[in-house]
This record gives C-alpha cells, structure tokens and sequence, in this order.
C-alpha cells in the first residue's frame, strides 16, 4: 500500500498484474485515501474498473496496409503524394525489426536502430524522409485509436 502526499490531496500507487496504477484519492484524509484505494484494488481483482483485454495490436507491416489505402483516399488527386509514401513504407518494411514490430513497441531505440543501418546505405534526407513516413503513419494510428500514444515519432 504505497499513499503519498501531492500537494494536500492523497494519491495510492500499486503494481496489479504486471501494471502500474497511480490515482488521486481527491481527498485530504488519509484513512479515506486508504479506503479508496481498497476499494479500488477490489473493483480492480474482481474487474469492475472498466479495464478490458486489450485487443490485439497490428505490426507495421499490418498496419501499413491501412496507412497506405488511407493515402490514397486522402491524396487521391496526387498521384506523386502517394507514390512517395508507397515508396517510402516499402524502404521501411525492408528493415524486418521494425516490419515485425508492434505498433505499442516502435520506440527511440528501435528507430534508432533502423536510421544507424539505413544511414550506412543511402544519405540523411533520404532517410530523413523514411522517417517522416514512419511518423505520419504512427500519428495516424495514434488518432484512430490503435495505440494509445506514438512513441519516438519525434525525429
């Protein structure tokens, strides 16, 4: 039972099934705070928090399939608009880390990966412009609900 003190409201944090839960009490009594986070871990054991299996997510290559008939609904009338992301998605699901990789997983570091092999084959704006594929393609699932938050998208 860990309740901590921000400010005067208390807040509980506890690890449940391999997850971290961190929330305010809203209130300033401490013996109300450990009531509520009781509560909580009850609602949470027996499932009543609203929390639902996740479903399963898409790798990149998955989802490209979805980015890619979205480009060219949304760039129809730019053929090149749409040759330059087909281009690009398929220079990004050469790389097999980042083709087999979830779209919850691509982080820093697997980006990272990907512009230390690529920058060793072709120039910076090149791969400059992978990655700005990558990024819009991430931004898009992140808007359409499939991931929650894009990861390593700022490059």
């Amino acid at each position: 039972m860990a309740i901590f003190k921000r400010g005067s409201v208390y807040y509980f944090e506890f690890v449940y099934g391999g997850r971290r839960y961190c929330r305010s009490t809203k209130t300033k009594n401490f013996r109300a705070a450990g009531d509520i986070e009781n509560a909580f871990r009850t609602a949470l054991a027996k499932g009543d928090v609203g929390i639902v299996e996740r479903k399963k997510m898409p790798t990149f290559q998955e989802f490209s399939k979805t980015f890619m008939d979205a480009i060219r609904v949304r760039s129809a009338d730019k053929p090149a608009t749409v040759g330059f992301y087909a281009d690009r998605t398929v220079r990004l699901l050469k790389y097999r880390p980042l083709r087999e990789a979830r779209l919850d997983a691509i982080d820093e570091a697997l980006i990272e990966r990907y512009v230390t092999a690529r920058r060793a084959v072709v120039s910076p704006a090149s791969c400059n412009r992978e990655l700005a594929t990558l990024r819009r393609a991430l931004r898009l699932a992140e808007d359409w609900k499939v991931i929650v938050k894009a990861r390593g998208c700022d490059c």
